[in-house]
Order: structure tokens, then C-alpha cells, then sequence
């Protein structure tokens, strides 16, 4: 289980929205909430700052589980709680998607609200089962970052640097912010001297490089 007491504070705008949306549907009882995204836009944080809010006041806080941890918390009986966040659904075997499918709740059924979060197989991978696909309320969204959502990460680590550098940094990580993030993070030994678009590219292949 993920420990979600240490959350970063700022969420991107795309962020803050998908959580406002999760929010508004979980102040009903019973229902199920698709939390999706490409890899590295942060529907993990958004889940963490969740966890947060709604376990700020239970010990412990609230755990973030994987699907095969409220797999085995079900066929154990382990009591779980009304609020149950799962990351990483996409990964789920059919053994452990099924389990989830016969826990999630029907509208007239237990007081238990079921956020799934994972990349987009999960939305497939609900669709395709009849059984967990009529009890989904809400699919919130976190589409990858736009360019002012680049622009202010870039400029915070960099300082001021010039358009076509914030530009070439969001084409080249396709505003996925883990890519950026690493991206920015190798662009700071350059600190103290003025960044070009052509830096930020031999950066990227270094980087291309380092992954092989």
C-alpha cells in the first residue's frame, strides 16, 4: 500500500479539476469513479491527495492499495471502509478484475464509493465487463500538460528562459510531466548560463542515451 501522508501541495489546473470532479461524485454513497491518464501525468498524485483529504482524520491515514491488496483484503474479509482508493488498475489480472467487479457496489446497495485508478487499458478493461461498467459514475481525465502548465515547472527549477525553450521542452516530453521532470532535472547543471532550444535537445538524446 502506498503511504499518501506526504503529498506535494500544487496540482496543475488539469489535476486540481480531475480531483474537484472525483470529490463532487463521491459525496453520494455507492458508486464507482475511473480515474485515468497516459503514464506520468499524475493521476497517482491526484489519488495521494485524495487519500490525504479523506484520511486526514483516521489513523494511519487512508492506503492507496493495488488491486491485487484489495484482492487478497476481500477474500480475507478484512474490513476495508466506505471510501476505497486503487491504483494502477490497468496492471489487474482477470482473476483480481473480477474480484473488484463482484466488491464494487450498486447504487442501491452498500454505502462504498470505489475510485480505480490506472492508464487507459483500465477504461477498456471496464468496458468490457457487464457487470462493473453500469455502476461507473465518473471517468475524471488527467490529460497530459499544457504548454503554461509546462512553462511554469520549467520556469520555477530554470528561471526565466526564453519562449522556444519552454516550446522545445513540451514538444520533446509531449507534456508528460515524469518526462519533463527528468528533462528539467538534467537541464539545471546548466544553471548560470543562458538555456537555447538547441541545449534542451542534446539534453533529450542524452537522455534517449541513459534509457537504452
Amino acid at each position: 500500500m502506498v503511504d499518501s501522508r506526504s503529498v506535494p501541495v500544487i496540482l496543475t489546473p488539469a489535476q486540481e479539476a480531475a480531483l474537484g470532479r472525483i470529490r463532487f461524485a463521491l459525496e453520494e454513497p455507492a458508486g464507482v469513479v475511473l480515474l485515468c491518464g497516459p503514464a506520468g501525468v499524475g493521476t497517482s498524485l491526484v489519488l495521494a491527495r485524495l487519500a490525504a483529504e479523506f484520511g486526514a482524520s483516521q489513523p494511519g491515514g487512508m492506503p492507496i492499495r493495488t488491486p491485487s491488496e484489495l484482492a487478497d483484503a476481500i477474500r480475507r474479509d478484512v474490513p476495508i471502509g466506505d471510501v476505497v482508493l486503487v491504483d494502477d488498475v490497468h496492471l489487474a489480472t482477470a482473476d483480481d478484475l473480477a474480484l473488484l467487479t463482484t466488491f464494487a457496489p450498486t447504487r442501491g446497495g452498500k454505502a462504498r464509493c470505489i475510485v480505480l485508478a490506472g492508464r487507459g487499458r483500465l477504461l477498456t478493461l471496464v468496458g468490457r465487463d457487464s457487470r462493473i461498467a453500469p455502476r461507473v459514475r465518473l471517468r475524471a481525465i488527467v490529460p497530459p500538460w499544457s504548454v503554461a502548465d509546462t512553462r511554469r515547472l520549467v520556469e520555477s527549477r530554470l528561471g526565466a528562459v526564453a519562449p522556444e525553450v519552454v516550446q522545445t521542452c513540451h514538444e520533446i516530453t509531449a507534456g508528460i510531466p515524469a518526462a519533463l521532470d527528468r528533462l528539467v532535472e538534467l537541464a539545471t547543471v546548466t544553471a548560470g548560463r543562458r538555456l537555447t532550444s538547441a541545449d534542451i535537445e542534446t539534453i533529450h538524446r542524452r537522455l534517449d542515451l541513459q534509457a537504452v
